[in-house]
């Protein structure tokens, strides 16, 4: 990942969540949704380029099925941590209150989709222009490993909630340190993920 992308997806990962913890009044899993619906248009967008430049790079059925099954897991495990943090949690009342949330006199539903879908648009045809076949190939290892760390972190933060009741502050602070952890650092592991 270079250093535009880094600075993109800590805007995204971090700038956005903090915004809406501290002035939205997002709860934690209002935090995980946003999470999860950039992470799923990153997912779609990596998959879709891969498959757009398939004559030039070679994927293996390997690698598109780690990925989805990471992505799955992924999906599961932010369900768990929030089910830790709150055993009463109802799933489908809060995505669709998340969905319907109105801070402006608007639905934010309406904002942060759309916004969402154009940033990883503008990202698509920004790789498209500069990336040579390496770079589109390290850039779908990338991903992976960062999705694989993130996994790694909702299970760690987990198996911490069994042991320790955290505050929702203390939560959302260690969230986010993981965030921007797995942000900067993840792609160093990229080297051990298959092609």
């Amino acid at each position: 990942m270079n250093r535009q992308e880094k600075i993109a997806s800590l805007i995204g990962d971090i700038g956005i969540p903090i915004l809406g913890f501290f002035f939205w009044n997002w709860s934690i899993y209002f935090i995980c949704l946003f999470f999860l619906l950039d992470q799923l248009s990153r997912e779609v967008s990596q998959v879709y380029r891969m498959r757009y430049i398939k004559d030039q790079v070679q994927l293996s059925g390997k690698s598109y099925l780690l990925n989805f099954l990471i992505f799955i897991a992924f999906f599961f495990i932010v369900h768990w941590y929030n089910f830790m943090l709150h055993p009463t949690i109802n799933f489908a009342h809060e995505m669709n209150a998340f969905f319907w949330y109105q801070d402006s006199g608007i639905a934010q539903g309406f904002i942060l989709f759309p916004l969402v879908i154009f940033s990883e648009r503008m990202r698509f045809k920004m790789n498209m222009k500069q990336f040579s076949t390496e770079m589109h190939l390290k850039s779908w290892q990338n991903h992976s490993v960062q999705l694989l760390a993130y996994l790694l972190l909702f299970l760690i933060l987990s198996i911490g909630l069994m042991v320790v009741d955290l505050s929702k502050t203390a939560s959302f602070l260690m969230l986010i340190l993981g965030f921007a952890s797995v942000t900067l650092f993840a792609d160093k592991l990229s080297a051990f993920f298959p092609r």
